[in-house]
C-alpha cells in the first residue's frame, strides 16, 4: 500500500467552550483527488487551516511523508508546498490583481524594488492557464465575487510559477520535542505546491469556469499535486475525487472510496438523515402582486456595452418564489440591488410595490418600505467582524426592542434566541463573536436579521453559496413556510438545480437582458442554460 502523504492522527481543536474537531484520524495519500465533506460546522475548514498553518494551536499530531509537521505560520506551510485556497476570500481590496496574487513573497528587481510588471505578465500568464480574462493592474476591489475566487485561485497556482526564483539550498530543521519532528525552515522561499487545498473553490464560477478549473487540477495532478477538496456539490466530487472523507460534529464518520459510495450514501453520512426536497413548493397558492418592475434598466458608463441591465420587467406575488437565473455577468445581483436602492448608478424604468411607485436612493428607504436583502458576499457586505451573533441578528430591528429610545436588553436578548432557535444557527450562544461561526450559521445569522424587519419582499442573492447540503434543506425548508406565511421571495442561485427546487417562476437574464420565463411546469435545466446563453435579440420560445 501506498505510504500517505499526511497523516491526521488524533486532532482535537477547541475554541473555549465549543470543541470544533475531536480526535480527527484519516490519511491522503500521494497524487489522489481527496474530498472532504461535512455540514457547515462539521470541522472541514478549521481542519484545513490548521494543516495550511492559519491555526497553529491544536492537540494530536499531522505527519508529512512519514514526520511530525510542525509549522508556525502559512509562510512556514507554503515552504513545505502547501497552498489553501480559502472559502472566505483573503484579498486585500485596496491592491491590485498582481500585487495581491504575490503578497507577502512580491518579486524584485536586481535594485531591491517591486518588479510590478513582472508580476503583472505572470499573473496575466496564471489568468491564460484558467481562460479567464481579469486585469493583472484591476483593484481587487472593482472586481465581483466570481473573479475574486478566480484570483483566490492564481495566489495559490502561482506558488506553483516556473518562472519564480528557485527556494534557496536550506537544511531541515529538527524540533527539539521530537528527534523525528521536522519544522518548516521560515528561510526558505515559497516552492511549487505540492499539496493544494481547496475550499468550495466553484462557489461562485460558472459552469465554463468551472469546467477550467478542473482541467488545470487534472494538470496540476499530472505533476504530482495532491488535492484535498472541501466541497458540497456532488456531482464535482463524484466525477473527480478518489475518495471522499465525511465529518460530522467534529468527528471522522467514514472514508470511502468514490466508486464504493454513492451521493446519497455521502450525505447521509454528513447529516445523519434522509434528506427530500421534491415536496418543496408544492402546495403554493400566490396571492396579491407585490412588486412590479417594467422596463428596469441599468447604465454601465464607461463599458462597450452601456447597460449593466436592460429593459427587464417581472412582477411577484404572495407566497411566490421568483428566481432569477443567469451565468456570471447576467446581471443577476445588479437587478437585486436596483430594487434594494444599492446600484452603483440611479436606475431607469418603474418600479411599484404593493402598487404605488417607489424609487429608492438608499438601502435604508427600501428596508422601511419593507424589503430585506441578503447579499451575494458574506464577508464584504453581510458581516460586522466586530460583532456578536445576537447584535448581528437585531441590528435591523433595534426599534421594535427599544424603548423611549433605549434598547431594551432583555427583549433584544429574546429576539436573538427565538431567530437562533427557528433557523436552527448553530453557535456557543447569542453572545459569541459572529466570526465563531461557520459560513452557513453565519448565513443564517444574515437571514434571521432580514426576517427580524418583517419585509413584506426578501430578495436573497444565491443564498446558498459555500452552505452544505443539510443547510441548503433547512434554507429551502424555511423559504416554504415563508411562503405559507405570505411573504414574496426574490432569489438568485448560481445553482441551476436549486432554483428549480425553490421556485414557482425563473426568469432568465443574459448579459443585462430578460432572455425567458419559466413556470414549474415547464422548468429544465436544458431550457434554462438555452436561454442563459442565448443573445438577446433571438428570444426563446418557451
Amino acid at each position: 500500500m501506498t505510504m500517505p502523504l499526511i497523516r491526521f492522527d488524533g486532532v482535537t481543536k477547541r475554541f473555549h467552550a465549543v470543541t470544533a474537531l475531536d480526535s480527527v484520524c484519516f490519511d491522503v495519500r500521494p497524487g489522489e483527488f481527496h474530498a472532504l465533506c461535512g455540514e457547515n460546522g462539521a470541522g472541514k475548514s478549521t481542519l484545513m487551516k490548521i494543516l495550511s498553518g492559519v491555526i497553529t494551536e491544536y492537540e494530536g499530531r499531522i505527519e508529512l511523508a512519514g514526520e511530525t509537521l510542525v509549522v508556525n505560520g502559512t509562510r512556514d506551510a507554503e515552504s513545505r508546498g502547501i497552498s489553501i485556497i480559502h472559502q472566505e476570500l483573503n484579498l486585500v481590496g485596496d491592491l491590485s490583481v498582481a500585487a495581491n496574487i504575490f503578497l507577502g513573497r512580491e518579486l524584485r528587481t536586481p535594485f531591491g524594488l517591486l518588479d510590478d510588471r513582472r508580476m503583472e505578465r505572470e499573473a496575466a500568464q496564471l489568468f491564460a492557464q484558467l481562460d479567464c480574462r481579469i486585469d493583472p493592474r484591476a483593484p481587487v476591489r472593482s472586481l465581483r465575487i466570481g473573479d475574486q475566487q478566480l484570483v483566490e485561485i492564481a495566489k495559490a497556482l502561482s506558488l506553483g510559477s516556473t518562472d519564480q526564483a528557485p527556494p534557496k539550498p536550506s537544511q531541515q530543521r529538527v524540533s527539539p520535542n521530537s528527534p523525528n519532528q521536522i519544522a518548516a525552515d521560515p528561510d526558505r522561499s515559497a516552492g511549487p505546491a505540492r499539496i493544494l487545498i481547496m475550499d468550495e473553490p466553484t462557489s461562485a464560477l460558472t459552469e465554463s469556469e468551472v469546467g477550467r478549473l478542473f482541467r488545470i487540477i487534472d494538470r496540476l495532478r499530472l505533476q504530482g499535486v495532491t488535492i484535498v477538496y472541501i466541497s458540497h456539490k456532488m456531482d464535482e466530487i463524484f466525477q473527480h475525487a478518489d475518495r471522499i472523507t465525511i465529518l460530522r460534529d467534529g468527528q471522522v464518520v467514514k472514508t470511502l472510496d468514490r466508486d464504493a459510495t454513492t451521493p446519497r450514501e455521502v450525505t447521509h453520512l454528513m447529516v445523519g438523515r434522509e434528506l427530500r426536497t421534491s415536496e418543496f413548493g408544492a402546495n403554493r397558492t400566490p396571492g396579491d402582486e407585490v412588486l412590479r418592475v417594467e422596463h428596469l434598466s441599468l447604465p454601465w458608463p464607461g463599458h462597450v456595452r452601456q447597460w449593466r441591465l436592460k429593459d427587464v420587467s417581472l412582477s411577484v406575488r404572495r407566497g411566490e418564489v421568483l428566481g432569477i437565473a443567469g451565468l456570471m455577468g447576467a446581471g443577476r445581483t445588479e437587478l437585486l440591488e436596483c430594487l434594494f436602492g444599492a446600484s452603483t448608478e440611479p436606475p431607469q424604468g418603474r418600479i411599484e410595490l404593493e402598487g404605488r411607485l417607489v424609487q429608492f436612493d438608499h438601502p435604508n428607504q427600501a428596508l422601511h418600505a419593507g424589503i430585506g436583502l441578503v447579499t451575494e458576499d458574506r464577508k464584504r457586505f453581510g458581516i460586522f467582524t466586530e460583532m456578536t451573533v445576537r447584535e448581528h441578528i437585531t441590528l435591523s430591528s433595534l426599534s421594535e426592542v427599544a424603548a423611549a429610545g433605549f434598547v431594551k436588553g432583555s427583549s433584544e436578548r429574546q429576539a436573538a434566541d427565538e431567530s437562533i432557535a427557528s433557523l436552527r444557527v448553530k453557535t456557543a450562544g447569542r453572545e459569541a463573536a459572529i466570526t465563531s461561526l461557520s459560513g452557513g450559521n453565519q448565513q443564517k445569522c444574515i437571514i434571521a436579521r432580514a426576517l427580524r424587519t418583517r419585509p413584506k419582499l426578501l430578495l436573497l442573492d444565491d443564498p446558498t453559496r459555500g452552505i452544505d447540503v443539510g443547510a441548503k434543506a433547512e434554507i429551502y425548508r424555511l423559504i416554504d413556510e415563508l411562503c405559507g406565511d405570505g411573504l414574496a421571495i426574490i432569489i438568485t442561485s448560481s445553482e441551476l438545480p436549486e432554483l428549480i427546487t425553490v421556485c414557482d417562476r425563473i426568469l432568465v437574464l443574459c448579459e443585462g437582458h430578460a432572455t425567458a420565463e419559466f413556470s414549474r411546469s415547464q422548468f429544465s435545466e436544458q431550457k434554462l442554460m438555452e436561454a442563459a446563453t442565448a443573445l438577446p435579440t433571438q428570444p426563446l420560445a418557451v
